[in-house]
């Protein structure tokens, strides 16, 4: 059955990767060793992708953690930060997007984030009108990899899955979508990726969208 969905995941796929260096201004502004941020910064991180604890819970859990007492204002500056950090998008994935669109095929996004994150990129990127659907873990209470999530993308798009391909960054994501039948990609470049989409008839499109992109 020939592919007429692309879903793709956003942290690390059609979003770029942040850097140590992009962390560092939140990182100096909590005023913690890098050590002590990193650690803390992903210890209730799944529990904020789950909508379990929203912003003001999650920062607080944080401060808790370091010995600091952060007020609201703090907070939603914290929040802001964060959300700059996970929104620079992946130029080149962007436009493979918009022409996947343009070839009829349909486009999605599952992504394991938080309902702020989830909110911001709705208010401010343009790639979001790109897609037939988006499932966001902290908007569903559901994050990959379990199925539920891949099967309400599915229902969303209307289509089967075997008609989907899924790219995500992450093997147990892929494993997770190619045991309900979807096929999976697992990212690691651009350049990688297109050398992977060649039996699904893809390449061509991405290398297009590399050189509209440039």
């Amino acid at each position: 059955m020939p592919i007429t969905s692309v879903i793709l995941d956003y942290g690390c796929v059609l979003s770029l990767v942040p850097t140590p260096a992009d962390f560092e201004p939140l990182r100096k502004v909590i005023g913690v060793d890098p050590a002590a941020f990193k650690e803390t910064y992903w210890r209730y991180r799944d529990a904020y992708d789950l909508d379990a604890l929203d912003a003001a819970a999650y920062w607080q859990e944080f401060g808790r953690d370091v010995g600091r007492n952060f007020s609201p204002a703090h907070i939603h500056k914290l929040a802001a930060m964060d959300c700059e950090i996970w929104g620079k998008p992946n130029l080149v994935l962007v436009e493979w997007v918009r022409l996947l669109r343009g070839r009829g095929l349909k486009t999605a996004v599952i992504s394991n984030i938080s309902r702020s994150l989830g909110d911001h990129l709705r208010r401010t990127s343009k790639w979001v009108g790109l897609c037939n659907h988006i499932c966001f873990s902290g908007e569903l209470g559901i994050m990959k990899p379990n199925p539920a999530i891949y099967h309400a993308c599915l229902e969303g798009l209307g289509e089967t899955a075997p008609q989907a391909l899924f790219i995500d960054d992450r093997e147990p994501n892929i494993k997770a979508a190619r045991a309900l039948g979807i096929e999976g990609i697992v990212f690691h470049s651009t350049e990688q990726l297109q050398t992977d989409l060649e039996p699904y008839g893809l390449a061509e499109s991405l290398a297009e969208a590399k050189s509209r992109a440039r």
